[in-house]
């Protein structure tokens, strides 16, 4: 179902839903995109929906379990003590955060910085193989997790977001509640958000990590079972443990060798692919094909993984033996011996996905995967990309045919009147459809301006001194209150530079996304600022929503397409006869209606949308992006005119 802005979408779907789920005692499923939707379903539209129908309705977000708290883990560290700074941070962190009342969700918890996040991943409920009975002695009898669940379990609605939808998914039916019919809003993310949860990643410096965190038999995982079994056995039983863990610390010191001679024969290749040039200020991605495999270069990756591979296949070996005879003897109520193990046992998982993976992109790509090499360009760190290909197969095994009913909804789903794209990406042939415009008369609020005279986006250095000309004198024209939505931050970096000095001698305040603050945060401020002029890129050309005359003004500065040197964007196309056609365009068109969205929020606001980019009258398919619009009032004509044009429409 596409429904415009303003048709009151998640009423439209919440009532039926509400009265289906409380009649029938039944369980429907919402998934969202953004957190921001999460928030306004939960607080706002379910309580709203509930007291006008005068039903009894329950309702509760659901989130991954790395979300959650794991009491467990938490008194474990607190038993062994923090090892690192980091770790001691966090600990008091939560500590503080538990007596103020803190739930155990994450969300509730401010977290900087990757090294803090990886301290939470080993505090949080992640463990799959932990039950609610193990937890019941902790933290007043609460597990976080399981109270979300339970709570989950005694829901009507239960809203989540797409990456659990889809984790739920591929574990078939093993993190949510078992249910029958499922609403997915802001759907026209369906494909990426399944994408990014679906895709594995690992850096050097994960491996790295990991291998430390397994440690030695006197540090890390490893120590700490090393000295709960010592102090819970008689000297022979516990000899036989001690020369497993012994060759498990060998074979660790091992692998960090061989692994950081396959990342250097990583590295050299990337090197080779490059040509013996700098890494880019964008970094650098390969996509790694069967026929990369080929090259002779890659026969050395092949050697040094050969080795590896052997050595990380013993060390797993010997760490399930471990694992499996500890758990013989029936520790179950040692604490300290059950954190060690759990700690082994989730280390262990970790270094068999890297096994997988490293395996499947050295010796076989799978054709169902899309595989990648990436060097960040401030870290130089080498990271290891396995994505899906295609997620429509997935969404039709588990979603279409398993479900009684599944509803997509978002006011974007569709490229010139049509579902057929969307259809074709998410395998949902069989779907009934539905299209609504929005109830806003866009032809009286909206001006929209297609500049004639514009240089192409080729012309680089002629198109940016355009753009920043535009923009300074629309701006000045129309007292800021503009959004200019970019495809590319260092455009957007440049055009800042030029214009604030400028602007801000007009007392327009200019504000970019990327410094520093985060995007609601920015938005915020730029709500509250009298005159200003917000510049954004990706995550702005949606979800942006500023009703009044706080924006009255939308530039769009480039046609949204992907950036072509995406690898699963590369992998995708050669999957279309003709991939600009089939794919790049309906997915621009996409975005483009995304961003054209951002302007009129209520009936009552008037605004101007102006594209410089001189595609969308001077090629032909700038006609199918100019088609998917609502009927507005349309002008072409020189740029000069723009800024005058703009005011009188708003009556400036």
């Amino acid at each position: 179902v596409e429904a415009g802005t303003g048709t009151g979408k998640s009423f439209a779907y919440l009532v039926p839903a509400a009265l289906w789920a409380s009649c029938n005692q039944a369980r429907v499923i919402v998934s969202t995109n953004t957190i921001a939707l999460q928030d306004q379903l939960i607080k706002k539209d379910i309580p709203d929906t509930r007291a006008a129908l005068n039903i009894d309705l329950t309702a509760t977000v659901l989130k991954g379990r790395r979300n959650y708290l794991c009491p467990r883990r938490l008194e474990g560290m607190r038993f062994r003590g923090p090892r690192t700074n980091e770790e001691m941070r966090i600990l008091a962190k939560v500590l503080v955060w538990l007596q103020q009342g803190g739930s155990g969700d994450r969300g509730e918890l401010n977290l900087n910085g990757g090294q803090e996040w990886e301290v939470w991943s080993k505090l949080s409920a992640e463990e799959e193989n932990c039950g609610a009975e193990a937890c019941m002695s902790r933290l007043g009898g609460v597990c976080p997790y399981f109270k979300a669940r339970q709570q989950a379990l005694r829901s009507h609605i239960i809203v989540v977001n797409h990456a659990l939808l889809l984790a739920d998914v591929i574990t078939e039916n093993r993190v949510l509640p078992e249910y029958e019919y499922l609403i997915v809003d802001e759907a026209h993310h369906l494909e990426d958000a399944s994408t990014n949860a679906l895709t594995y990643r690992v850096s050097n410096s994960d491996i790295k990590r990991s291998i430390e965190e397994l440690g030695s038999i006197k540090t890390g995982a490893l120590g700490n079972l090393a000295m709960s079994l010592q102090s819970r056995m008689n000297q022979e039983q516990y000899s036989a443990f001690h020369d497993v863990l012994e060759e498990i610390t060998d074979l660790s010191f091992r692998l960090e060798h061989e692994f950081n001679q396959v990342i250097l024969s990583l590295e050299t290749f990337m090197e080779e692919m490059r040509e013996g040039k700098e890494v880019s200020d964008y970094g650098q991605r390969q996509r790694v094909e069967l026929s990369t495999t080929r090259q002779p270069i890659w026969s050395e990756i092949e050697v040094d993984w050969q080795k590896t591979s052997i050595t990380l296949e013993s060390m797993l070996n010997d760490i399930s033996r471990v694992v499996r005879d500890v758990a013989d003897l029936d520790f179950s109520e040692e604490l300290e011996v059950e954190e060690s193990i759990s700690d082994l046992a989730r280390l262990a998982r970790r270094f068999q996905e890297i096994h997988t993976n490293f395996s499947s992109l050295i010796y076989e790509p799978d054709p169902a995967n899309v595989y990648w090499l990436e060097i960040n360009p401030r870290s130089e760190r080498l990271t290891v990309n396995v994505a899906p290909l295609n997620i429509g197969p997935l969404m039709e095994k588990y979603l279409w045919h398993e479900k009684q009913s599944v509803i997509l909804t978002s006011a974007t789903l569709t490229t010139n009147g049509e579902f057929d794209y969307l259809r074709s990406r998410l395998n949902a042939d069989e779907a009934d459809e539905l299209l609504l415009g929005s109830p806003f008369d866009f032809e009286t609020s909206t001006l929209l301006y297609l500049p004639t005279d514009m240089p192409e986006p080729f012309d680089h250095n002629q198109y940016q001194m355009w753009v920043e000309r535009t923009i300074l004198r629309l701006a000045k024209a129309t007292g800021g209150r503009m959004l200019a939505l970019f495809t590319s931050y260092k455009q957007l970096r440049l055009t800042s530079r030029k214009i604030s000095p400028l602007l801000n001698k007009e007392h327009i305040q200019v504000f970019e996304q990327g410094e520093g603050a985060s995007a609601n945060a920015l938005l915020e401020t730029f709500r509250s600022t009298e005159s200003a002029v917000l510049l954004g890129t990706r995550s702005f050309w949606e979800g942006v929503d500023v009703p009044g005359q706080a924006l009255s003004v939308l530039v769009i500065v480039r046609l949204p397409f992907d950036v072509p040197s995406d690898p699963i964007i590369t992998a995708r196309s050669e999957t279309f006869e003709n991939p600009f056609q089939e794919y790049q365009i309906p997915e621009a068109i996409l975005r483009f209606r995304q961003g054209f969205g951002r302007l009129i929020r209520t009936k009552s606001d008037r605004g101007v949308v102006t594209v410089l980019d001189r595609r969308i009258i001077s090629k032909q398919y700038g006609q199918l992006f100019l088609n998917s619009l609502p009927i507005c009032t349309q002008q072409r004509g020189p740029v000069e005119d723009l800024p005058d044009m703009a005011a009188r429409w708003l009556d400036l």
